[in-house]
């Protein structure tokens, strides 16, 4: 009684149809009504091959005519026959994901359960359904498909034949338009590579991995005519994953690098992830932004590569025309994918040579700093050896005893080697009013650091000697070749400490600290008094204070 009032209410359930496609949608519309399936899959044999016919995905019913590879329903290949033998007690078993899904939400749990169809033990298929549940109650029972199964070898292998038979003489008709089709084919082809040529010139503007994926999203979906897409990049040892640029539910370009998180540890992304240079699709499936779930359709996925480290992925999908994914059109966005992974990897490499050379400089001019400061060091000790008491103690120059020992020799070498010698006369502006307004520490720092600036801006002159006569006053001896040199050297030592920008109040013309310097250029000759060249820069220095300070004076 039982079974006979079954098969009445599967063929009231169900009616006869010609067409596999109507039937999978009516076994379908019941699984769903009746035993509150959430996903669905319908796999066949084809010339012994298990192949996937129809997938229903949250209310969205797809039917494949030509049948598709098992892995297009999650994107890695499920080995149903075993399923269903090690689950054949228990019926169904739990996971955290529904098999086609990307993302784990939260304190929801998925039930599944590979259904086998057969006629007369000979194998159909199977049909694998999901459900979500919460907690670990099940809710599939074996004998709630009953129906299902006695409907299958009912009818289901009649289907097949006449789907089968409907796709030769489809086949042979479409024998007629293949040329057609190829020419149609080739003209969607060179239309992609053109773009896509476009698109690789473009990437030459890029100079970072974040504007790169800027112009990658943006013509990706202008030229390519992809509805949706986005960059990914991870650190597989950290096993982190951060968004660069991507689409969102409407189309529009959008910045994805807030988004950062753990990379989900999914079949799927070990599935992508182990197979290099190839494109994952995933045929109806649920499509997401970020974490939310925003649609249903095919998505692809293609790991990015450098050598053997996996640096991030391209994704895509047809949220929003619902396109179909035909083979130019996988094989425009698996190029582009690879031209932007080489393109990031160029960057990289351009980054860190950067990074490098930016290091070494750093380390270079450290060393300078160090040379400068071992060769003061090794002229002072020879200048303490030579003579005792000429060292000023705050600045390590020469002092005016020095000075006065070492000066006709200075003149003496000049007039031996025909040099033109210039005597220049450096003050510090208000010295003396600094160190009564801000003591006497603050004055030695004063001079440490307008001796380090006269020192550096005097670097590669051999011919030099820098003496400091009094607290606050220097004398510079200098051979000389271009007088206009000269000249913009000593503007370029009044320059220098004026732009210190060492605040000084004791100052009543620019409130900070600056020098006032006379140069004499007077040549030298048998008849040359050495004492006038001292108070000829002396006098023009005197000119530079009255004239305003933190001026050239030049005899």
């Amino acid at each position: 009684m039982e079974s006979a009032e079954l098969e009445r209410q599967i063929e009231k359930t169900i009616e006869t149809d010609d067409t596999l496609e109507s039937w999978c949608e009516s076994v379908f519309d019941r699984l769903i009504k009746h035993n509150g399936i959430k996903n669905i899959a319908l796999f066949l044999y084809e010339n012994n091959v298990l192949r996937l016919a129809a997938s229903q995905t949250q209310h969205v019913f797809k039917f494949y005519p030509d049948f598709k590879p098992v892995e297009a329903y999650s994107g890695y290949f499920i080995d149903l026959p075993f399923l269903t033998k090690k689950h054949h007690h228990d019926f169904s078993f739990i996971s955290d994901l529904s098999l086609n899904a990307g993302w784990q939400k939260n304190d929801v749990k998925w039930e599944h359960a590979v259904i086998p169809l057969t006629k007369s033990r000979a194998s159909l298929g199977y049909v694998l359904v999901e459900t979500d549940i919460t907690g670990h109650t099940r809710k599939l029972r074996s004998e709630q498909f009953d129906w299902l199964r006695q409907d299958a070898a009912f009818q289901l292998k009649c289907k097949v034949l006449t789907h089968q038979i409907t796709q030769f003489q489809l086949s042979r008709k479409q024998n007629e338009l293949d040329l057609a089709l190829n020419n149609r084919t080739l003209s969607s082809q060179l239309t992609y590579l053109k773009s896509l040529h476009e698109i690789s010139l473009r990437f030459t503007k890029a100079t970072s991995i974040h504007s790169l994926c800027r112009i990658a999203i943006e013509l990706g979906r202008d030229r390519l005519q992809i509805d949706r897409m986005g960059i990914f990049l991870c650190d597989m040892e950290t096993s982190k994953m951060w968004g660069t640029w991507g689409t969102d539910p409407h189309g529009n370009v959008v910045d994805r690098s807030d988004f950062c998180q753990e990379m989900p540890n999914t079949i799927f992304m070990e599935e992508a992830f182990s197979r290099k240079n190839e494109l994952i699709v995933k045929e109806n499936v649920p499509l997401y932004f970020g974490l939310e779930e925003v649609g249903i359709g095919w998505n692809i996925m293609m790991a990015m590569w450098d050598q053997d480290e996996c640096i991030g992925w391209f994704a895509a999908d047809n949220l929003l025309y619902a396109s179909v994914l035909d083979e130019p059109k996988k094989e425009a966005i698996k190029l582009l994918a690879a031209s932007v992974c080489q393109k990031i990897i160029k960057l990289r490499e351009t980054e860190s040579a950067n990074s490098k050379l930016s290091q070494l400089q750093i380390a270079h001019k450290q060393q300078a700093q160090e040379l400068i400061l071992l060769r003061r060091k090794l002229a002072e000790s020879k200048r303490q050896g030579m003579w005792a008491n000429v060292i000023d103690s705050v600045t390590g120059l020469p002092n005016a005893k020095h000075l006065s020992l070492s000066f006709a020799g200075v003149v003496s070498h000049a007039r031996k080697q025909k040099a033109s010698l210039a005597v220049i006369s450096i003050a510090i502006d208000f010295f003396h009013g600094y160190q009564k307004k801000y003591g006497a520490d603050s004055a030695k720092h004063i001079l440490r650091s307008i001796t380090s600036s006269i020192e550096d801006n005097l670097a590669g002159i051999d011919a030099y000697s820098l003496v400091t006569t009094s607290p606050g006053e220097f004398v510079l001896l200098l051979q000389y070749d271009d007088e206009i040199q000269l000249r913009e050297r000593a503007e370029t030592l009044v320059n220098s400490v004026y732009h210190l920008n060492i605040r000084n109040c004791a100052s009543t013309v620019y409130q900070r600290i600056t020098l006032s310097i006379g140069v004499n250029l007077n040549g030298i000759s048998l008849f040359t008094k050495q004492s006038s060249l001292l108070k000829k820069a002396e006098k023009q220095r005197m000119m530079a204070e009255r004239l305003g300070q933190n001026r050239v004076c030049v005899d």
